[in-house]
């Protein structure tokens, strides 16, 4: 049960800090259960999102051409879901549409 319960928890975790990188990056809405998570990014890059990610060590995949899902290790902990958000966000700011 303890077990079960640190999931749920940390499932709530991250969908908490994508969120809140999801406002401060002006993307879309979050989705999912436990820690199976989906982050609309309201432009068609989540393959190049996806590829900056994968060259700072974070493994996520891109379902379509405008979401991002993340499925951690059920033992995930607190610090290695901030550092996922920190490579995540540094992936975004390296691929992210240029302004017109």
């Amino acid at each position: 049960q303890a077990f079960l319960a640190g999931v749920r928890e940390a499932g709530d975790y991250l969908a908490q800090q994508l969120r809140a990188l999801s406002a401060e990056l002006g993307l879309g809405e979050v989705r999912g259960n436990g820690l199976l998570v989906a982050l609309e990014l309201g432009e068609p890059i989540g393959k190049k999102v996806v590829e900056a990610a994968l060259e700072r060590r974070l493994l996520i995949n891109s379902p379509r051409p405008a979401c991002l899902r993340f499925m951690p290790a059920l033992n995930v902990t607190r610090p290695e879901i901030n550092t996922m958000l920190a490579r995540l966000r540094a992936a975004w700011w390296a691929k992210r549409p240029k302004a017109a």
